[in-house]
Parts: structure tokens; sequence; C-alpha cells
């Protein structure tokens, strides 16, 4: 195999594929590898995990077709050190891999790229349209909530992906707080429902761009989804399993509500952590149209107030865990919340004052 190329092209695409890749926990060598393939003028890298798999194609000035597997990790650290605009890699035959530019070479190891797996084929011919930026946007305000290393539930370690007519909604659950995001596809679709983990979630997150003119597709099938993101075709196993049955711990109707900037509840909420110490959390004090805040630790004692527009009865004390409500806030893009409460010891229904682009439930903590 020998080839010339465009460097910084390279280094991008290779840079991405490696996103498939787990270095720590693979016991199979070739799966820390990228599979470049040379063929019609045209070099197609993936990276394979058996979990996720990403594949992109760039266009080079072919001289001898081939395929060869390199470690993935030396790889794209060689092309981050070249700087210039062109470079040539060729392969001999006893997997020699030669990376010249016009003042360096590397000479490192490749493998035979026989025993490198195939990806999984999709039968489904249906697609699934959305624009990159609603698609990056639903899955930043879930992510967040999954449950991390959940060996109980480990389908609660990815989220849910539920397709009806042209509603995408995510949810991810871990437990004490649940992030559920609404979004518009292009056209409407059959109803569909699977779990992507958490991990094949972060990297598609990291290949969406904020173009409002590009769009993903998605294909289903039982055991995998595939997103087509700007020439990059990802593959992912899904999650088995029942997901939780979250829609029972949701209320429509409370008897205390809050509308809000969620910039000011997170500033004061920022400002009474400050104390917080192990296994303290922030209590909150709804009067007529003003919130109280407050925290005791050993450091000491802190009380914010800040105004808003508050309903129904007024709630002298609920106590929340300060991460999980800023997790909540930092993720609600929007200048006016409704927050939603049934007592001290109920779920905190977080939700935008128009629309239903997004739903956050927060579990309080039981007072002593």
């Amino acid at each position: 195999m020998k080839f010339t190329c465009n460097l910084e092209n390279l280094k991008t695409i290779a840079s991405d594929v490696s996103l498939a890749i787990t270095f720590k926990s693979s016991t199979i060598p070739i799966l820390e590898g990228i599979l470049l393939n040379c063929e019609n003028n045209t070099l197609t890298l993936t990276g394979y995990d058996l979990s996720l798999g990403i594949v992109k194609s760039l266009k080079v000035n072919q001289i001898e077709k081939g395929s060869v597997v390199l470690k993935a990790q030396l790889f794209v650290e060689i092309l981050r050190k070249l700087n210039e605009e062109t470079l040539t890699i060729s392969v001999d035959e006893n997997l020699t891999t030669t990376i010249t530019t016009k003042t360096t070479k590397y000479k490192i190891a490749g493998i035979k790229p026989d025993s490198f797996p195939k990806l999984p084929s999709i039968e489904n011919d249906d697609t699934i349209t959305i624009k990159d930026t609603v698609l990056k946007n639903a899955i930043f305000k879930t992510l967040f909530a999954v449950s991390i290393n959940n060996t109980q539930n480990p389908i609660l370690c990815g989220s849910l992906f539920s397709i009806k007519e042209n509603i995408l909604t995510i949810v991810s659950v871990d437990g004490y707080r649940i992030a559920i995001s609404n979004s518009q596809l292009l056209a409407k679709s059959k109803p569909y429902s699977f779990v992507i983990s958490s991990k094949s979630l972060n990297e598609i997150l990291k290949l969406l761009k904020d173009n409002e003119e590009k769009t993903t597709t998605i294909k289903i099938s039982d055991n995998h989804v595939v997103f087509s993101i700007d020439g990059y075709y990802i593959i992912t196993r899904l999650l088995q399993g029942s997901f939780l049955d979250y829609n029972s711990a949701i209320s429509e109707t409370f008897k205390t509500t809050v509308e809000i900037n969620p910039l000011i509840l997170q500033q004061s909420i920022q400002k009474v952590s400050v104390i917080i110490t192990q296994k303290i959390s922030v209590i909150m004090e709804i009067l007529e149209n003003k919130v109280n805040l407050y925290c005791e630790s050993t450091l000491g004692k802190v009380k914010d107030t800040i105004m808003a527009k508050t309903n129904g009865d007024q709630l002298e004390k609920i106590a929340f865990n300060n991460k999980f409500m800023l997790d909540a806030l930092k993720h609600c893009q929007t200048e006016k919340i409704i927050i939603g409460f049934n007592g001290p010891v109920m779920p905190i229904i977080i939700k935008p004052l128009k629309g239903e682009d997004f739903l956050y439930l927060i579990l309080p903590i039981r007072l002593r």
C-alpha cells in the first residue's frame, strides 16, 4: 500500500475514528488499532472495539492499494507532531509502515488486517433524519443523568431513545434523578425504542457540529444502531433489557410552583454550596414570591435570598443534592423555568415555562 494525502484531513479523521477505541480495557491487541484500507484513490479508516465502530473515508493520491492496521495511539500521536501540508504512507510486505513528509520519516510496525473484525450490517432500509444541532442539544440535555457503573441494572448506563411519529424523546435515569428531552425529527417515522450506552453517546456528541444545515440519519436493527454524521459512519451495539418505568414518577400537578431564571437560581446555589462538606445538602424555603436557600456545616452557616414568582402553598423546607440541582439548571438553556413541588419528600420537577423541550426530576433528601 502506498498513497499521499493532505496531512490535516488525515489528522482530523484519524483522531475522530480513534474515539471508538477503548485502550485501557482491551484484551484483543488488534482492537487497539485503526484499520487503513486504500483502494480506488480512497483511504477508509475504521476504529472498532466490538461495541462502537467509527468509519470515515478521504480522497488520496493512490500509488498502490492495500491495507494495514496501525496502533491508534501511536499513529494519531505521530500525525499530531507533523505540521506539513502533505505526507506519504507506504507499507511493505512485512507490514513495516513508513510515514514520510519533506523533513520527517517514521517507520513503525503494522499489524496484519485479516483478523480485524467486520462491522455488523444493518438490513433496515428505514431512515430517521434529524438536524445535527437538534440531536446534539437533545443528547447534551440528558447525558449528564446517565447511571455510572450500575452493575445491578446496567441498562441504566445508557439513554433511552423513543421515537413516535416526528418526536424523538431521550431519557436518562440514575436512580436519583431523571433527565428527558423532546426533539423534532425532520419527518415522521415508525415507532422505535432502544437504549444507547453513555460511552457511545459521548463520542457521537463529539462528532456532531453546530451547523444548522447539517443533518444526521439513523438506522436501527434489533442489536445495533447506525448514525451517519457528516460522512462518518458510527455503529453502536444497543444495551438490552427493560428500561425503568420513569413516567410513574412524574407528577403533572403541584402544590407549589416557582417561576425563575435558571441562571439566577444556579448562582444562588453556588453561593451556599461554598460551605458544603460531605453528605451536607442545600435546604430551600419557598415563601410568597421569595426563595431562601440555606446550608449549615462544620465550616459555618449561609443563607441566600432570591426573588421569584411563586404559586400555591408555601414550603418550609425541602433539601436536595446541590450537584444534581446544578447539573439540571446548567442544561436548561432557557430564560425561565417552572419548578414544581408536592411537599418535602416528593420529587422536584423542573421544566421550561413554555414548551416541552426538557423535563428534569430530582429526588429530595429526607431531613432528620
